[in-house]
């Protein structure tokens, strides 16, 4: 009789020790600024975001360093990222972000980015 109240004692030891380190091993990452509901990606430190505008609304690269009323960078057409580096092309211009800095190239023209910037730019505009 002590044998089997031994024997499930430890299986609920088990089970309370297995469900604790499920529980504990999510990303535990602090973001600056977490992500929504509506949020597709987040980079770096959650500075720049992409999110959904709707069911009939594009992609929205989202800037929340900037001032409330240019927060908005550009509507996305397509995005690539490639280790801390996020290539977007939007509907207006085309952005390299960099998420490891926080920082991003904005321009109107792919010719104003290097000759390795401007294939990654092309294949996106591709699909």
């Amino acid at each position: 009789m002590k044998r089997r109240y031994i024997f499930i004692l430890i299986a609920i030891l088990v089970t309370t020790t297995t469900l604790i380190l499920l529980l504990n091993s999510g990303d535990n990452t602090i973001y600056k600024y977490p992500s929504g509901k509506d949020t597709v990606e987040y980079f770096g430190d959650g500075t720049f975001q992409i999110f959904r505008g709707g069911p009939d609304d594009p992609l929205i690269l989202y800037n929340h360093l900037a001032d409330p009323t240019e927060n908005t960078v550009d509507n996305i057409v397509s995005y690539k990222i490639k280790k801390n580096i996020v290539y977007v092309v939007g509907e207006k211009s085309f952005i390299k972000l960099d998420s490891s800095t926080n920082t991003y190239e904005q321009k109107k023209r792919i010719s104003d980015f290097t000759s390795e910037d401007r294939e990654i730019f092309n294949k996106l505009m591709e699909k």
